[in-house]
Formats: C-alpha cells, structure tokens, sequence
C-alpha cells in the first residue's frame, strides 16, 4: 500500500508529463470507443438492409424446404400460425411468401426468374419492397393482374410498366403452371440475387396458378431488435412444439445468409488486428513519456537503492505509476468515448456525399453507432495490455539500475 501511495504521489510530481501521458491513452481509448461503435453500428444497417429486403430476422419453413427448395414442401394454412406470432412482443410484422421458380417471357425474350407471391399489405409492412420501387407503383391489395420485375430482369427482357409478362413453371403438384401479368412498377434493391431474377405478384394469383390452395413457402418476421432474435426462436420453437406444429422449421437470417454472418465477423477480426495496430503506434508515444519519467529520476532511484530499497521494489513502484496513469487515462478515454458515441447514436453520422447512392438502393446512409459491454471490454483490454506492456520496459530498468552508478547521475 505504501508503494502504491509514493507511485501516486510521483505521478504529481511532474504534472504536464502526467497530463500528456494521460491524454495520450484517454484520446486512444475514446477513439477506440467510438471507432469500434461505429462499426458495430454499420453492421447493424447491414442486417437491417438484408432482413428487410427479403429474409426478415427471422422465418418459418416446411422442414426440408431451406436445404431442397421443393415447392411442394409448403406451409398448409400459415393464417394457423397467427396467433402465435401475434402472442410475442418482440415481433412488429410478419407476411406469408411463396417462392416459386419459372420462366418469364416479354416477345422474344425468356429468362430464368424467381416468382415472389406476396401479401402486398403484409409485405409493405415486412420489407422495403414499396420504399425500393424505382418507376411505376407498388401492388394494391386488390390488383391480382398485376406484377412488380426487379431492376436487372427488367432491363433484360426490355421490359416497361403495362408490358405483358408471360410465365410458366412447375405447380407444387407437378402440374404445368402458367399465366400471365402486366407490370406495374420496376424495383431494385440493390442486391444482385435479387435484382437479377425476382418477379413479385400477389400472393393468391400465384397460389392458384401454382396449386398451393392458400399455402406459403414461407413467413418472413421482423423484430423490433435483432438482439432479440435468439430469444425469439426459442420461444418459437417451444409454442409451435406445444400445439403439434412438429413439421416447421425455425430460422435466423444467419441460417438464411450465412455469407453476411462470416463477412461480418471477418471484417470485426480484421477491425481489431487495425485497432491494435493504431493503439501500438500510440503506444510507442506513450512509452517515451514512461521512459524519459524514468532517466530524469535515475539519481533519485540510486538513493533509494542505496538505503536499502530492493530493486523488485523500485521496479514494481515504477510500474505501478506507469499503470495508475494508463489506468486513469482510459477510465478518462471512455468517458469520452461513452460521450461522444451516445451523441452520434442519437443523431446519427451521415456518410458523406452518399445519400443519393444509398438512396438508390433502399438503404439508409446514416449510420447509428451502437454501443455494447463488448466494444468497451475488448477497447478496454487492448489499450491496457499495450500501455502495460510498454510500462515493462522502464520498470525492469529501474530494477537492474547500481546504486553507485546511479547515484552519479545529476
């Protein structure tokens, strides 16, 4: 406790050195704060472009249907699984889909595409297909003639709101399906798989066509937090096993997308290699002001070796200031960091000049950086084992130092 008292008071002892070492870690640690909020944040605007543009947070499918996408595996009667998505608070909006693949023609032009039959009420309370619709207008709950072509499909069979849409496939029976739409609006959501293939048409018009007779492929949900997606499917898994729904199968947008889930903790493991990488450079600056502490005070150190102080004890008394000033400097750091992270979560960070970009393709370009106990341990933890580690070098000099040797230094 004495040695942790004199560390303490050496810290007073040169105050614009303390004052400099201490901004040194506070402005690493509030940068890290803040940097590593951020990042979280725009993963969050990532998930919520994705869920929103198709998967939802979370979906209900037949069992087998996700691995073989076999249209006769269909959800019968989805309007029974209602009242226990209702029953969770957690859960804002839901809408049946079908997904059924076909060939769509214009005149001489055939491609391949994937045929979305939705609620067109549900939908615009589950996606961002209404915001994303780029010429024309979004469906009515009554038009049952009419079709919206994604961006790339469109340009490709030359295609233009009122054009006829001829398709054809497969019903769930095995029966030939095929009819025809007129389009009424052109969107793009600025996902390729999407933009390129996906027709979208009322639900009930693909139902006959496709003999699903009020069947779904699936039910997209949408959360009023992705946080609470694990405690959501649970709770899922267990209302739908107490009523003997034993044949569907509960998924997270990580089990629908799971690229987006190993981009994005690829892009957090490659952030923190960078962030510690920042904080070793200021590390560096900081280590001098350890060390120039500890050559400005080796005369005093020879005195305290030569009545009698064990050289364990100076070393650990050097270390221990070198840590008390680290250690206020990122509580300092994370006030800051705390401050100004919570500020931009409210008002949000625009990313400059891409709103017109990001508008294009649905998204939001303001960012909201979010802000966890896991951002401020892991920053916690890097800015203090590389300011501990640089404090090592001056205290395990401070131990080896001869009294008499040291006692010569003025």
């Amino acid at each position: 406790m004495t040695i942790v008292l004199i560390a303490w008071r050496n810290i007073g002892r040169n105050r614009r050195r303390s004052i400099l070492s201490i901004a040194a870690v506070a402005g690493a640690m509030a940068l890290l704060v803040f940097m590593m909020a951020f990042q979280k944040g725009s993963y969050l605007s990532m998930i919520n472009t994705t869920v929103h543009a198709h998967s939802g947070h979370i979906q209900l499918q037949r069992t087998g249907y996700f691995k073989d996408g076999d249209l006769a595996l269909k959800l019968d009667n989805p309007e029974a699984l209602s009242p226990i998505l209702r029953s969770i608070k957690e859960i804002v909006a839901f809408a049946p889909r079908i997904n059924a693949p076909a060939l769509v023609s214009k005149d001489a032009k055939t491609f391949g595409s994937l045929i979305w039959g939705i609620d067109p009420v549900a939908e615009a309370n589950t996606s961002t297909l209404t915001k994303v619709i780029k010429k024309g207008k979004y469906l009515s709950a009554e038009d049952k003639t009419g079709a919206l072509l994604s961006d790339l499909l469109a340009k490709n069979l030359n295609a233009d709101i009122g054009d006829e849409i001829v398709f054809i496939g497969q019903g769930a029976d095995g029966s030939m399906a095929a009819g025809k739409l007129f389009v009424r609006g052109i969107f793009k959501f600025g996902i390729n798989e999407i933009d390129r293939v996906v027709m979208a048409a009322h639900i009930e018009t693909i139902q006959e066509i496709f003999s699903l007779q009020d069947s779904a492929s699936e039910i997209a949900v949408i959360l009023d937090s992705d946080s609470a997606r694990p405690l959501v499917i649970d709770s899922l898994k267990q209302r739908l096993a107490e009523r003997s729904f034993d044949n569907i199968t509960v998924l997270g947008w990580n089990d629908i997308s799971p690229e987006i889930e190993q981009s994005i903790e690829i892009d957090w493991k490659t952030g923190l290699i960078m962030y510690a990488v920042l904080v070793l450079v200021v590390g560096f600056g900081i280590a001098n002001t350890f060390f120039m502490a500890f050559m400005e005070r080796i005369h005093e150190y020879g005195i305290l070796l030569s009545l009698g102080m064990k050289s364990l004890t100076v070393s650990l008394m050097t270390y221990i200031e070198s840590a008390l000033l680290s250690a206020i400097g990122i509580a300092l750091g994370a006030v800051v960091g705390i401050a100004v992270t919570e500020y931009f979560a409210k008002k949000g960070l625009t990313i400059p000049d891409a709103e017109d970009l990001f508008a294009e393709y649905g998204m939001d370009p303001v960012v909201y950086p979010a802000l966890s106990a896991e951002v401020l341990v892991i920053a916690t933890a890097i800015v203090g084992i590389i300011t501990a580690a640089m404090a090592l070098y001056p205290a395990w000099k401070a131990g080896r130092l001869e009294p008499v040797k040291a006692l010569r230094r003025i």
